[in-house]
Order: structure tokens, then C-alpha cells, then sequence
């Protein structure tokens, strides 16, 4: 079962290598996040990736850099004829913050898009994608033959990734926002994830928010799964359930008032809510990150 919180185990492994992942049917978006940093780079499909209450187009030559805890979905649509096909990988920042240091250019890039905020970390890179399909298969040759966990490799791949970002910036010196992919006015998804951000602890009525919109709350719930991939449901419960993690992990608050403070005043539902979908109870969770 896809859970929102999906915890990636290195078992003393430095990277998680996921190459060229081929995907023909039954690809359904969920949200979730990590403890660690996810890059997906699309070689071929269509689809939609939500993040930082924005939704990008898939398409080739588009990188994704999704930072630790980060909220984010992707959703394609696959078929036989129209494949989605991706690679992804997962780090430990730490690791590759030490890693780069050297680097000072490529570090400070490194650190922008761990830790940088109010801007989203994607790229397009179609005019590169060719040079990026060469890095990520030379690593995976490395990789295949065991020492792609050695720090010169990963430096390498790193430091060709990094360099590739740079460029794609115009090459500056210092860490840079990633630039609009494009000058669009905002889908109305886009729109409602910002009004949710704002009510998300509060009784959602989709009516206000239909109001708002001068919509229909049934359309505005059709408009939200056709641009996003997912429901307006399953968008709240994520973000509710993200911000629950949030506190059990830097308050001392009780398990009642966070369930309260992130619209669940109903403390027994709240408790069976958050083990449905992060897999364990609260309290087990804020143990566990203790």
C-alpha cells in the first residue's frame, strides 16, 4: 500500500538507483514525501507532477529536485503506445553537501535546491536531455558494477548534474531561483491549493471554495482531478497528515490538540487517519523520529 509517508531505506547504502524504470499501465499519482532528496528525470511520457502547490507538465528532459518532507504527486498517463519512463534516485543530503564542498559553485547550487525556498526546484532540460540520458547512463554502468557508491563516482555524477543545472541558468556563480517554466496563467487547481493552504485546519466546505472560484463545487472537484491527477480530498489529507508530521516532529504538543490544530477534532478519527496513511500510529511516529 502507498503510504504519504514513505521512509527510504539506505541499509548502509549511500544512494537508492532506480534507472530507466519503463511504466505501461496502472501508474496512479499519489502524494508522499521522504526523509531524503528525490531527483526524477522524465526520458518519455505525459503527465502532471504536483509541488509547492504548483502543477508542472511531464515530458521529456524535465528534472524534478523534491527536497526532504516535501509534498509532491506525480501522475502520468501510460499506455502500451505512450510509456512513461523515468529515472529516479534517492540521497542523503548530507552526504553530498560534504561530498561537494570542493565545489564551491556546484555546492552552493546543491544547497539552494536542498534547502531553498519559496521556488520550485524543477527544470526543464529537453535541449540536454541527450546529455543527461549520457550521465545517468555512464553511472549506471558504474553503478552495475559496484562501485557506485564510491564518493568519486558519486562526486562525478553530481558534479556533471550540478553542472548541467548551472548551465541550463546561464551558467552564474552563485545558486539561482529556478526559472517559470513558462508565463501561463494559473490552473484553478493551482488556485485551490492555495485557498486549502490558507483553510486546510479548518472544516473544508467546497462550496466556498466554489464561490470563490464562480464554479459549481461539483466542477471545481472535476477540475482538480483533471489538472492534478488525485482529488481534492486526497489533496487535504495529505496536507493536513504533512503538517501533523511537522508538529509531532518539533512540538510536545499532545496527539488531541495536533489533531485539532490541523482540522481533526475528532482525535480517534484523526489517529485512524494518520495510521492509514503513514502506517504506524502518531505517537509511534514521533517515537520513532526521537
Amino acid at each position: 500500500m502507498k503510504r504519504l509517508f514513505e521512509s527510504v531505506s539506505f541499509d548502509r547504502r549511500v544512494i537508492f538507483w532506480d534507472y530507466l524504470i519503463r511504466i505501461e499501465n496502472n501508474f496512479k499519482g499519489y502524494y508522499h514525501w521522504h526523509q531524503c532528496c528525490e531527483i526524477l528525470f522524465v526520458h518519455e511520457g505525459r503527465g502532471r507532477v504536483v509541488v509547492n502547490r504548483q502543477t508542472y507538465d511531464i515530458r521529456r528532459g524535465m528534472l524534478f529536485f523534491f527536497q526532504p518532507f516535501q509534498l509532491h504527486q506525480v501522475y502520468a498517463d501510460v499506455s502500451p503506445a505512450a510509456p512513461y519512463c523515468r529515472t529516479i534516485f534517492y540521497v542523503d543530503p548530507l552526504i553530498m553537501d560534504k561530498l561537494l564542498r570542493p565545489f564551491p559553485n556546484r555546492h552552493a547550487l546543491f544547497t539552494s535546491l536542498w534547502q531553498g525556498k519559496d521556488f520550485a526546484q524543477v527544470y526543464d532540460l529537453l535541449h540536454q536531455a541527450d546529455i543527461m540520458e549520457w550521465i545517468f547512463t555512464t553511472y549506471n554502468q558504474t553503478f552495475q558494477s559496484g562501485i557506485g557508491e564510491d564518493d568519486e563516482e558519486l562526486t562525478f555524477l553530481f558534479f556533471q548534474l550540478m553542472s548541467c543545472l548551472l548551465s541550463k541558468g546561464g551558467g552564474e556563480a552563485a545558486p539561482h531561483p529556478t526559472e517559470p517554466l513558462d508565463t501561463r496563467t494559473q490552473r484553478y487547481s493551482e488556485y485551490m491549493m492555495q485557498w486549502i493552504e490558507e483553510h486546510f485546519h479548518e472544516e473544508i466546505n467546497l462550496d466556498i471554495l466554489g464561490d470563490l472560484m464562480h464554479l459549481s463545487s461539483s466542477y471545481i472537484s472535476k477540475l482538480f482531478i483533471q489538472e492534478t491527477g488525485s482529488s481534492i480530498t486526497n489533496y487535504v489529507t495529505a496536507r493536513r497528515i504533512k503538517q501533523a508530521c511537522r508538529l509531532l516532529d518539533t512540538t510536545t504538543l499532545s496527539v488531541e490538540q495536533i489533531g485539532e490544530n490541523i482540522g481533526y477534532p475528532n482525535s480517534s478519527y484523526f489517529i485512524q487517519v494518520f495510521k492509514k496513511e503513514v502506517g504506524m500510529t502518531p505517537l509511534q511516529f514521533r517515537k520513532q523520529k526521537v
